[in-house]
């Protein structure tokens, strides 16, 4: 599927949604989906937040040194791997938690007042169909239980 203008337009959008609604709370947009994540986790291996996200290694090191640094996460030494991390929350990070999560949420809901549920059905068979497709090229376990393309 060729990427179009609408594409790149939509993606800056985005960005820059998530930039003004980020600042309000002094977290970037780099930083929240992590928060979000660890949040949802309770505590989790760093490796494995590397697998879920779809962010370079680099990228999610630096973001999870910002977190900790600002006072979000606590990263210790994984007793099970001593070169592996765990990553919890903090009391901080539990109170900007929700407001992280709103904000994803606002920009789903403002996207979701032009889509109909057709359209949606569309988009999510056309999205499972790339997602099944790339699973295979890259041989990987299926990460998702429901495989009705």
């Amino acid at each position: 599927m060729p990427k179009t203008e609408y594409d790149y337009l939509i993606t800056k959008y985005h960005h820059r949604f998530l930039d003004e609604h980020f600042k309000e709370l002094e977290i970037s947009r780099a930083e929240a989906p992590y928060l979000h994540r660890i949040s949802k986790a309770g505590k989790m291996k760093m490796n494995d937040l590397i697998a879920e996200l779809p962010f370079h290694k680099s990228h999610t090191t630096r973001a999870i040194n910002q977190l900790e640094k600002d006072g979000y996460i606590i990263k210790e030494t994984n007793p099970d791997d001593k070169r592996g991390y765990l990553l919890s929350v903090t009391q901080k990070g539990i109170e900007l938690k929700d407001k992280v999560h709103k904000i994803f949420t606002d920009w789903d809901d403002l996207i979701d007042t032009v889509i109909t549920d057709e359209d949606r059905m569309v988009l999510t068979n056309l999205t499972k169909k790339m997602y099944h497709l790339l699973r295979e090229y890259y041989g990987e376990e299926d990460m998702i239980n429901e495989i009705d393309v």
